[in-house]
């Protein structure tokens, strides 16, 4: 899983060097500010893309004398940097288009250059974009949902330069600052829910609840195990961290009972593939054993 992870990042990244120089060179061409906002997108978009590659490499990394639990979360680290970025850029477009406007002297040239650069974009974006989005639910990577995002508001960017562009060569040469603007809004509104996502996972926020009920039903189930309490679970990275407390026949030996608690945490890694680590803790089933 890790190779597949770090393969999909790769890529990723070679895909936005190929689109930065493109959109650079349609943008000195063009002088358009939408496609300067997406070059400067891209720009962003690959420092992102090298975040994530690195971030899945650290995280693969066992755990060592500093940091006991291993480190996962560096992937949650790398997903939380690609949100800044993602909102330093779209603070970047506003200015630009708030000088551009104030000026009133924004002219765009080569119209049709621009646009079949940014259809080009559009169709290796939804590629990658698609691509990164199916490695990330395979593989439960932060970093790749991160990086699969900033695809996906490439694409929103993309469509909104290609409308302004066409407002400009119309004659509303404005249509390319809302473009621009457009662009900018879908970027800060994305970057916000990236970073509280990135967040609740590094302040130990519980998964959803069907991963948790999937968790209960396992250990609910288990031959030998009459209940169980203090069932908590926490995100790090890809992966799942859990702890609880198991009830067993207090007629059972010491013996018996790890076997049973080894034998279950088997079954839940087999069962969990995102399951790093799991604590259970054995009491027995006494009266009144909540």
């Amino acid at each position: 899983m890790y190779r597949e992870k770090l393969n999909a990042a790769f890529k990723s990244i070679f895909v936005n060097i190929f689109l930065l120089i493109l959109k650079l060179i349609a943008g000195i061409i063009t002088g358009s500010l939408g496609v300067l906002a997406e070059f400067i997108h891209s720009l962003f978009d690959l420092m992102a893309s090298l975040f994530a590659y690195f971030g899945i490499k650290k995280a693969a990394e066992p755990a060592d004398i500093t940091h006991h639990y291993g480190h996962d979360r560096v992937e949650n680290v790398s997903g939380l940097l690609q949100s800044i970025l993602i909102a330093v850029t779209s603070l970047f477009i506003f200015y630009e288009a708030y000088n551009k406007f104030i000026k009133g002297n924004h002219v765009v040239r080569e119209n049709l250059l621009g646009i079949l650069v940014m259809v080009i974009g559009i169709v290796l974006d939804f590629i990658i974009s698609n691509y990164l989005h199916k490695k990330s639910r395979k593989t439960s990577s932060p970093a790749l949902e991160a990086d699969a995002y900033h695809f996906t508001t490439d694409i929103w960017g993309a469509g909104a330069v290609i409308i302004g562009l066409g407002a400009s060569a119309l004659g509303f040469p404005l249509g390319d600052i809302i473009a621009a603007v457009f662009v900018a809004i879908l970027m800060l509104i994305l970057s916000v829910k990236l970073s509280l996502k990135s967040l609740k996972v590094m302040i130990d926020y519980a998964p959803d609840d069907s991963t948790v009920e999937g968790i209960a039903e396992i250990i609910a189930g288990y031959p030998g195990v009459r209940g169980y309490h203090t069932l908590r679970a926490r995100e790090a990275g890809s992966r799942l961290l859990v702890d609880v407390c198991i009830h067993l026949d207090p007629k059972l030996s010491l013996s018996e009972a790890h076997r049973i608690a080894v034998s279950l945490e088997k079954k839940m890694k087999n069962e969990l593939p995102r399951l790093r680590e799991i604590i259970i803790h054995t009491e027995p089933d006494l009266p009144g054993h909540e």
